[in-house]
């Protein structure tokens, strides 16, 4: 089964608590299964790029599988992966920091953009965090 949307607002607020003890105005997206936008949040002083980098940071960790800074040196020229970043054209894959899988299997991402890439990184998985104790409570 995949994420709910009440699933969906519930770790995003573990993400926006996780976002406010590091001070850091960030902006939230969680893509279903099929790389759809499922919820989203922006702190109101989150800058206005953020926005989108969360969101296509959420749909790479889905396409991709792993969390979107796994392949960030693999995508660089000379590496394996090189291009792969911009093959795709009008849904870009981001290949930093700040989007991961929910699930095992995979059932959804989360992308957090808003501060450094230490900041998303940590915060995103605050949120992976916050999916798996769910999970954990309903008994999946």
């Amino acid at each position: 089964m995949g994420i709910t949307l009440p699933q969906a607002m519930a770790v995003i607020q573990a993400g926006l608590h996780r976002a406010a003890e590091r001070d850091v105005p960030s902006c939230f997206a969680i893509v279903d299964a099929g790389g759809n936008l499922l919820a989203f949040a922006a702190h109101e002083d989150a800058m206005l790029a953020c926005r989108e980098l969360a969101i296509n940071k959420a749909y790479t960790s889905l396409s991709l599988r792993c969390p979107s800074g796994a392949l960030d040196g693999a995508v660089q020229p000379g590496g394996p992966f090189f291009g792969l970043n911009t093959a795709l054209g009008a849904r870009p894959l981001v290949t930093f920091a700040g989007g991961r899988p929910l699930g095992t299997p995979v059932v959804a991402a989360i992308g957090v953009s808003g501060g450094t890439l230490e900041d998303d990184d940590d915060i995103s998985a605050a949120v992976v965090d916050a999916y798996d104790a769910l999970q954990a409570d309903d008994g999946a």
